[in-house]
């Protein structure tokens, strides 16, 4: 599909096609990948951990998600907004999140209510399909597109944060933001071709040339600083 933007009139795509688009610096972009994952080996190791970062502790993990949302993640919600949440919550978990909002955090507007609503939400999902355990849960939500869709529907969630979650559940997926979108152009790809369901396609097309999962492309991407072509 093609979609032209009314803001520069330009054509993106929102999916992309290997035999019928001819994409500059393709093979280019490719080798880049794999030189990054070749010279820091650790990357793969972080993107399996992706998964398992909040067992146990699911409420703080959609704080994460949605406080992630342009903000400096490494510098604010990391080492500031997280601590507050553990702190002061105590009981990690989606059930304490979902029966109180975290009104208390220094939030936007409407992000403490987004934080209440995706817990309760996943819960509510888990109830559907017979599940109580957390893990569980977030686990088989992450890998049930519909359920996934529906995520979205909440104000404040977007395709970004709704791939995020998946990816702290343990699915393989990628979050299409910013950095990742910069470092993308960095390797010579056309990002600005795209909207952001192309960039995430056009991502799995990449991931899959560059023999790495999904999620490792997007720890490659947002971990390691790119130079750019000449």
């Amino acid at each position: 599909m093609e979609l032209r933007t009314p803001i520069d009139g330009l054509i993106r795509f929102d999916r992309i096609s290997s035999k019928t688009m001819n994409i500059p610096n393709w093979d280019e972009a490719v080798a880049v990948i794999q030189q990054a994952l070749r010279t820091n080996p650790g990357i793969r190791l972080k993107a399996s951990k992706v998964g398992s970062n909040y067992q146990g502790r699911r409420g703080l993990m959609v704080v994460d998600c949605v406080a992630s949302r342009q903000r400096k993640y490494k510098e604010y919600v990391v080492p500031k907004l997280l601590p507050q949440y553990e702190a002061k919550a105590m009981d990690l978990s989606l059930k304490s999140l979902a029966s109180k909002s975290p009104s208390w955090l220094p939030l936007r507007s409407g992000e403490a209510m987004t934080m209440k609503k995706v817990a309760k939400q996943l819960l509510q999902y888990g109830e559907s399909v017979g599940l109580r355990d957390e893990e569980e849960i977030c686990v088989t939500w992450a890998a049930d597109s519909r359920a996934t869709e529906e995520l979205v529907q909440i104000k404040g969630i977007g395709p970004a944060l709704r791939q995020y979650l998946r990816m702290l559940c343990g699915a393989d997926s990628l979050k299409v933001d910013i950095r990742v979108i910069e470092n993308l152009a960095k390797t010579g790809l056309p990002v600005n071709w795209f909207t952001p369901d192309g960039v995430l396609e056009l991502c799995k097309e990449l991931a899959k040339e560059a023999n790495c999962s999904l999620i490792e492309l997007d720890q490659v991407l947002w971990h390691i600083e790119f130079k750019g072509q000449n």
